[in-house]
């Protein structure tokens, strides 16, 4: 396939500046592209980032329509074509170059202000630059092309909105969980508290003593409950084996005892 000709690149001179405006046109079928080091550099990313970004989203990319992947004679051509001063290594096997859709994909996967900013100035300055001077659009182009960036701000603006929406409901989902799960572990302490007798509702004699430095009995504990017909718990004792756990009413009712502030 024959392929178009291109301006010769020098990436070295103008990579850190990352300003689309000064960008040298790399074309590649008769398409302006970019290279990998171009959008990591504006995407404020790395080259490993945006390679395994495609590699593990290749269902979306389509090689000749976001991307080329160059290799053997047309990597042998394409780095004939540049200058010497262009980052490609001798060695290099395979090299990738962005056309607009492709890398309009990859800033929506990178998802960061600072990619999305930098996608437009290359949209508005490099693959879509203004008219020449005095050569204006006819009616019919320039009717096209505002149609043409008004749908695709529209899928952009949506696909943003999408993402946004997505991410309020991550984030809504982990707090339910976390809220969940703290309350499934009170709920388990109040549990084991209960059958210690050391509980909110119910608590034995001796607890009840070291809280508080006094002692107190268990019989009047026993007659409100015969009386009001509450039936203590049993708690497990090591040296009784198990004693009563008297109702939180009862303690309150006897002995002005309220369980729910001194556990």
């Amino acid at each position: 396939m024959q392929q178009s000709t291109s301006t010769a690149v020098n990436v070295a001179n103008y990579l850190p500046s990352v300003d689309p405006d000064t960008f040298p046109v790399i074309e590649w079928n008769g398409v302006r592209v970019v290279t990998t080091e171009t959008l990591a550099a504006g995407y404020g990313t790395d080259e490993v980032n945006i390679r395994n970004n495609l590699s593990r989203n290749l269902d979306r990319f389509g090689d000749g329509k976001h991307y080329f992947l160059l290799t053997g004679s047309e990597l042998k051509e394409f780095k004939n074509r540049v200058t010497d001063g262009y980052s490609v290594g001798k060695r290099a096997r395979s090299i990738t170059l962005w056309t607009e859709k492709g890398a309009a994909r990859m800033s929506k996967i990178i998802d960061t202000d600072e990619a999305w900013c930098f996608f437009e100035r290359l949209e508005d300055s490099y693959f879509r630059p203004a008219p020449i001077s005095g050569i204006p659009l006819t009616y019919e182009e320039a009717l096209e092309d505002l149609l043409a960036k008004v749908k695709e701000n529209r899928i952009i603006t949506e696909q943003r909105d999408r993402a946004v929406k997505e991410k309020r409901w991550i984030s809504e989902k982990r707090e339910v969980t976390a809220m969940t799960t703290a309350s499934i572990a009170v709920r388990e302490r109040n549990n084991l508290a209960e059958r210690l007798g050391e509980g909110k509702n119910y608590a034995a004699i001796i607890p009840v003593e070291k809280k508080l430095g006094k002692k107190f009995k268990w019989q009047p504990l026993r007659r409100w409950c015969r009386e009001n017909e509450v039936t203590p718990h049993d708690v497990y004792d090591p040296r009784f084996g198990s004693v009563k756990s008297w109702p939180r009413a009862a303690w309150l009712a006897v002995y002005d005892v309220d369980l729910r502030k001194i556990f």
